[in-house]
């Protein structure tokens, strides 16, 4: 019999963070998007099946990678952090899980709350033998510091044209990644409406908009085909040359992941990532590194014009 685990909770979770054991969509503890929608947001529930792969009880989060849920998301490994840590004192990893996602839509139908509302160990995991605790993670790779070369990537743009990192060289460069089938509204989308921002910053400026170049690249390649890409970008209003969506292979991404921090892990059945925002000059080396989306358009907008103008003082 599934033994319960968390009960209906009235209060809304903290957004998604990610656990130093497992990578979920974004790292560090992401800001809670804005509201904007004026009327009353439609719900939707959703029931999942997965698997807990880490617990943070101290932090309060749990990592579950948890099948595909029709109608929301793909395969994927998440973060899920609770306000009431003491609900976790009774799971582990390896427990098999079912879950229930309480979802909120705006009127243009875009996902504004995603919250877990229920969990139950449906099979407890098997014990351990003595010494058998999951080893430690790996500390990451060092990334690339100011100044630094930022290795080339090539991708394939929204318009179905190769492009790579180097063919940019000569403009201030923002470049991030995403995928469009990611349904939490603190991670991809949020980025989207960052970039966004940015965007219509740097457009009020001719001058400023012909030597910059917005860049959003998917790790999704096996979904996020240039035509998916295009009709994303149209919907969030990406206009080249300043903002381009792009996809890349996985052995491209390789390249670039560690050095500019992007915990990447390609898999067959779920997408595991962090969020990664880089600045990259001119001559091609990193002008400034961002981890997370902790960073503000207003911030980022600032740094892209002292980079500017230390090119043409």
């Amino acid at each position: 019999m599934p033994r319960p685990l968390l009960a209906p909770i009235a209060s809304r979770l903290l957004a998604l963070a990610c656990l130093p054991a497992a990578v979920g969509c974004g790292k560090p503890a992401p800001e809670a998007a804005p509201r904007t929608q004026t009327t009353a947001p439609r719900t939707k529930t959703f029931e999942f099946e997965g698997v807990v792969r880490a617990v943070d009880a101290d932090q309060g989060v749990v990592g579950i990678a948890h099948e595909d849920i029709p109608g929301l998301m793909p395969p994927m490994l998440m973060d899920f952090r609770l306000e009431d840590r003491t609900l976790l004192d009774d799971v582990i990893a390896d427990d098999e899980v079912r879950g229930l996602l309480e979802v909120d839509y705006d009127a243009q139908g875009e996902i504004t709350r995603l919250e877990l509302v229920d969990l139950v160990v449906t099979r407890p995991a098997p014990p351990r033998p003595p010494g058998g605790e999951p080893l430690a993670p790996a500390s990451p790779p060092p990334t690339l510091e100011p100044g630094q070369v930022v290795p080339d990537l090539v991708v394939t743009t929204q318009r179905g044209e190769r492009l790579s990192l180097s063919d940019l060289e000569g403009n201030v460069v923002v470049l991030t990644f995403i995928f469009t089938r990611c349904p939490q509204p603190e991670f991809c989308p949020l980025l989207d409406r960052k970039f966004g921002e940015l965007a219509r910053r740097i457009a009020r400026s001719p001058d400023r908009a012909d030597r910059v170049r917005l860049l959003s690249v998917s790790f999704d390649p096996e979904y996020d085909t240039p035509e998916v890409l295009a009709g994303h970008a149209r919907r969030v209003g990406a206009e080249p040359p300043l903002w381009t969506f792009a996809v890349a292979e996985h052995e491209a991404l390789r390249a670039v992941a560690a050095p500019l921090g992007l915990t990447y892990a390609p898999m067959t059945d779920q997408i595991v990532h962090s969020l990664s925002t880089a600045i990259i000059a001119p001559d091609g080396t990193l002008a400034r590194l961002e981890l997370g989306n902790a960073w503000t358009p207003e911030e980022l907008y600032g740094h892209v014009r002292q980079v500017l103008d230390a090119e043409h003082p």
